[in-house]
């Protein structure tokens, strides 16, 4: 009855289905070109010999396992983000979740990642009290219920000079973000523990920054071995 009275219409082109997101639009935003390289997922040149490590991640910290992502950015896939992130698009959650499930079906490294947990990149305390929510957790906690994975959160987002990353060129996000990100006080005190297969999840990846700072947290907790990233865009500067 509730759906009768106010069907959805999809974010992208209006039309009015049974998701926020329909099946054409879904369709037609952009995936990250293959090949790729098999470290930090972006698209390489299919001649490059070096699968793991690409011109752009080989001289940088390497703190996570692998990383996937599964748009690549224009118009379209950068309008989702914006919406989910600061325009109280909450309902997008779960059409984007829907959506990275793919990378599972296509990524064997997920798949045989023996009971992982889902660690959500956390946010700002200022950012969650005014938008409310935390993106990365909406997006975990969908893809955490159709893959029967428990979602904890290990992980603080501190106070720094610069609150968002947005506006920081590739060295700034670097030095702020591993300011930003630090373990609980009962994980740091090994109070509290991981299992040993963890899938750090956020919703764009720019430079790496933020995933390989909170990897380089995640990892001095005892008995880590697997980290690898899932994001929903790669927004590459």
């Amino acid at each position: 009855m509730l759906s009768w009275l106010f069907p959805n219409t999809c974010e992208l082109c209006g039309k009015t289905g049974s998701s926020t997101l329909c099946r054409e639009c879904r369709a037609a935003l952009p995936r990250i070109p293959r090949p790729i390289c098999l470290y930090c997922g972006a698209g390489i040149p299919g001649a490059w010999q070096y699968p793991h490590h690409c011109p752009q991640c080989a001289s940088k910290p390497r703190p996570f396992s692998f990383a996937r992502q599964l748009l690549s950015r224009n118009e379209q896939s950068m309008h989702l983000v914006h919406a989910l992130k600061y325009h109280q698009a909450r309902h997008l959650a779960r059409p984007l979740a829907e959506m990275l499930l793919s990378l599972w079906a296509e990524t064997p490294q997920l798949r045989d990642l023996s009971s992982p947990v889902l660690v959500p990149v956390p946010i700002a305390r200022k950012r969650l009290f005014r938008r409310g929510y935390n993106q990365s957790e909406e997006l975990g906690i969908f893809l955490g219920k159709e893959l029967g994975i428990p979602l904890l959160q290990p992980l603080l987002r501190c106070p720094t000079e610069a609150e968002s990353q947005t506006y920081l060129n590739a060295r700034e996000r670097q030095k702020n973000a591993y300011k930003a990100y630090r373990l609980k006080p009962e994980y740091a005190q090994g109070k509290r523990v991981l299992p040993p297969n963890i899938i750090l999840l956020d919703d764009v990846f720019t430079t790496g920054s933020t995933v390989r700072a909170c990897a380089h947290q995640l990892r001095k907790i005892p008995g880590v071995h697997t980290i690898g990233v899932v994001t929903l865009l790669r927004a590459d500067k």
